[in-house]
């Protein structure tokens, strides 16, 4: 009998590796690729304001923050950089994506010291982005949150992130306009308590864990590996590494029911 298909995939070409002096000494403007307004406005409030990340401009400060603990800040992580370098890559791929932005976080109550480097005001204080985004389905998810060590415990991460839920959930003929999205998503290991907690303060709803979502490599630090679920033969040999995630959704109803308001008392603060 002969076939009636045939399979001819293959594997696509490496990505090429960005050239990192080309990226980190460009002088112009960074394209970031996003498939949506970028509502500046909507991203800003008296104490923060967030923009879309530029390498050129913020990747050696944001080394300079995270690297000297890069193993204790990425334990949450499915990896963890060596060096600034290795975060030009991971930057690019999100750049590459049209439904992914990668923004920076500036706290404006912080008025000298580390100013900002794209001539506004604040000092930059982290990072988050979008991602996992659909256009058709209209939902995205928050994630590669970090803030920087000397601005947790502060305003910052909540503010931020509420700025993140106002510009995806408003309406687009909102006074602020927003990208008009049903589904907002927070992932996080389940062990991660700070995270899941600063999501529920801010309307997200449990949803549920899906076990062995991430793939993690054994050569990864310990401080990773450490709150890693980890699965064993009967001998006890550890056969491999992996990340429960627990899922967490702010959706159009929520904002709408009590979401909005709950988060417009957070920006007052």
């Amino acid at each position: 009998m002969s076939k009636t298909y045939v399979n001819n995939y293959k594997p696509p070409a490496p990505t090429p590796i960005a050239d990192v002096d080309a990226v980190l000494s460009s002088t112009e403007p960074y394209d970031v690729n996003f498939a949506f307004p970028i509502h500046l406005d909507t991203l800003s409030c008296p104490t923060v304001r967030i923009a879309p990340f530029v390498p050129a401009l913020h990747l050696k400060t944001y080394w300079e923050h995270v690297g000297p603990k890069a193993p204790e800040l990425f334990r949450f992580y499915t990896f963890c950089p060596e060096g600034y370098t290795d975060l030009i890559p991971f930057f690019e791929r999100f750049r590459a994506n049209p439904e992914w932005c990668m923004f920076a976080v500036f706290d404006r109550t912080r008025k000298t010291g580390e100013a900002a480097q794209d001539g506004e005001d604040g000092e930059f204080a982290g990072v988050m982005s979008l991602y996992n985004t659909s256009a058709t389905n209209l939902h995205t998810e928050i994630g590669f949150v970090l803030i920087f060590p000397k601005f947790q415990g502060t305003h910052v991460a909540r503010t931020s992130i509420g700025l993140l839920l106002r510009y995806c959930l408003e309406k687009p003929d909102a006074p602020l306009p927003g990208l008009g999205f049903r589904r907002i998503q927070w992932c996080a290991n389940p062990q991660n308590v700070k995270s899941v907690g600063l999501a529920k303060r801010l309307g997200f709803r449990e949803e549920g864990v899906l076990r062995w979502m991430y793939f993690l490599s054994p050569d990864l630090p310990d401080t990773i590996k450490e709150v890693a679920t980890v699965k064993k033969d009967k001998d006890g040999q550890v056969e491999g590494y992996g990340r429960f995630t627990i899922y967490l959704g702010h959706c159009w109803d929520d904002w709408e029911e009590r979401g909005r308001a709950l988060i417009e008392d957070v920006l007052r603060k």
